[in-house]
């Protein structure tokens, strides 16, 4: 039945093993609807994949870490869907396995979204940015909000000199985080001028009311504040007043951004793992938060636009540098 789904049973390292064994250990492993744990990935993109990976690796070291039969953690493998290259003809079949599963992890919101009728089986969802506010209690999401408090921690060990941020924020969008910074003091970062906005064509007035007040630019993750005109207006102004952009994806960096505050996309695989495993163990209950923040904040620096702009920075607070491509 599982022949019509792309899937990859994907196993622990083994140092030696003969192919009689090996055929043995095949024939003897767990079917994949009574497997521990489900996979469903969204499509092969490159963050998909580097979550899959960090998944695949934390996962197999719960196993060898924990102690106890290793059968309360895992059948010694993660079947892996990839559910962009599945007929939608078989989605009555997949949503049965994944029924059957004791664990089902979605990566994506495509994979979230197909899994959203699942009862009785926890589900851990990462990279899903167009999750709903609310889900069934059996549903764990890892976000992929920073606490602002954790971003202007890592601003302040990558760029010291920063003592005046300014940003333009929509309150419908972004209220909630702008109360959150403004109740997040750091030691170099004394003053953050917050201007709303609301509207495409308000960005250079807006702009001109910060010139010569900041130090840096941060860069919120709005739809209207990340449209190619707004973003232009936005690396005029940073080179034009020598103002670093401080953004929320690295993708920006290419671009003209300086800094890149964000998530590191392995390391929510590799918690992922950790969750399942201990909801492997002991399950759901009600301590368990509905929606948990990443554990691991990653900082990428553009130093070509750093030292255009004749900004210190201090490379120690640096996770990952950008080098652009020859000729661009």
């Amino acid at each position: 039945m599982f022949d019509t789904y792309h899937f990859q049973r994907v196993y622990p390292p083994v140092k030696k093993c003969t192919p009689l064994l090996a055929l043995l250990f095949l024939a003897l492993s767990v079917p994949a609807w009574a497997l521990d744990c489900v996979l469903l990935q969204s499509s092969p993109l490159k963050p998909y994949e580097e979550a899959r990976q960090g998944f695949e690796n934390g996962w197999f070291g719960q196993q060898h870490s924990s102690s106890g039969p290793k059968s309360i953690i895992s059948g010694n493998n993660v079947t892996h869907i990839l559910l962009s290259e599945q007929q939608t003809t078989n989605d009555f079949s997949l949503k049965k396995q994944l029924q059957g599963a004791r664990l089902v992890v979605t990566i994506g919101d495509q994979a979230l979204e197909f899994v959203r009728g699942l009862r009785g089986v926890p589900v851990i969802y990462l990279l899903a940015p167009s999750a709903p506010p609310s889900l069934p209690k059996n549903f764990v999401g890892i976000e992929m909000r920073i606490q602002p408090s954790r971003q202007l921690a890592a601003i302040n060990r990558a760029l010291p000199k920063v003592r005046t941020i300014g940003v333009l924020y929509n309150p419908s969008k972004s209220g909630r985080w702008v109360q959150e910074a403004l109740l997040s003091p750091v030691n170099s970062v004394q003053t953050m001028l917050f201007k709303k906005f609301d509207k495409q064509t308000g960005v250079p007035g807006a702009l001109q009311e910060l010139t010569g007040k900041i130090d840096a630019y941060w860069l919120l993750p709005d739809p209207q504040l990340i449209t190619p005109q707004v973003l232009g207006s936005l690396f005029e102004f940073s080179m034009r007043y020598r103002v670093p952009i401080i953004s929320f994806s690295e993708k920006y960096l290419a671009q003209g951004a300086a800094l890149a505050v964000t998530f590191d996309t392995a390391d929510l695989g590799a918690q992922a793992a950790e969750l399942g495993a201990n909801l492997a163990r002991n399950g759901l209950d009600q301590d368990t938060p509905a929606l948990i923040p990443p554990r691991k904040v990653r900082v990428l620096a553009n130093p070509t636009v750093l030292m255009r702009l004749d900004f210190p920075f201090d490379p120690s607070g640096i996770d990952e540098t950008y080098i652009p491509e020859v000729g661009r």
